[in-house]
């Protein structure tokens, strides 16, 4: 999807940074293991291995069905705070009609494959998570936080699971 593509390295950082804020808001950091911006844009952010759950016999239905859950709204989260943040954060803009509709398609389309969800189980999801995440990246305190988070990681290159964690640690204050 053309719409989504990185247009530089500073682009990247501040996507990358709004994918790092969207897990620390959704709680989802233990899930990360690093970030680096060399190499594929689609492999910015590396997540550990229990972010890809494929199910497990010792697990109740009940928990896997969680867990699946919470991993599809947590994928869901850090496209949109990726875009969010590349928007309202370094370009100063609202997310386009064209942009919204394309997120709408991959919520969507991800909510049937992996969580076999209705249309308006995934709708009321993607708008509560789009209208939180909006306010959210239209903090001040959260945008000089993603500033400094994209500067940081623009100028280190790749950052740990402990690094981005100790430079988003002000966000708990917030």
């Amino acid at each position: 999807m053309e719409n989504l593509k990185y247009s530089d390295d500073n682009d990247r950082s501040y996507g990358a940074a709004g994918m790092a804020i969207g897990l620390v808001v959704y709680d989802g950091e233990d899930m990360l293991a690093s970030i680096t911006l060399d190499g594929d844009p689609n492999d910015m952010v590396s997540m550990s291995p229990d972010f890809y759950f494929a199910g497990n016999p010792g697990v109740s239905a009940k928990t896997a069905w969680n867990q699946i859950l919470k991993n599809y709204n947590l994928g869901i989260a850090m496209v949109m705070s990726n875009l969010l943040c590349r928007n309202l954060v370094m370009k100063r803009t609202g997310l386009s009609d064209d942009l919204r509709d394309t997120l709408h398609s991959l919520a969507v389309e991800e909510g049937h494959t992996s969580c076999s969800l209705d249309d308006d189980e995934i709708d009321r999801l993607f708008d509560k998570n789009l209208n939180y995440l909006t306010r959210v990246f239209s903090h001040h305190g959260v945008q000089s936080v993603a500033h400094d988070f994209a500067s940081t990681l623009l100028s280190r290159r790749s950052l740990s699971r402990l690094d981005v964690i100790e430079q988003l640690a002000s966000l708990r204050m917030l």
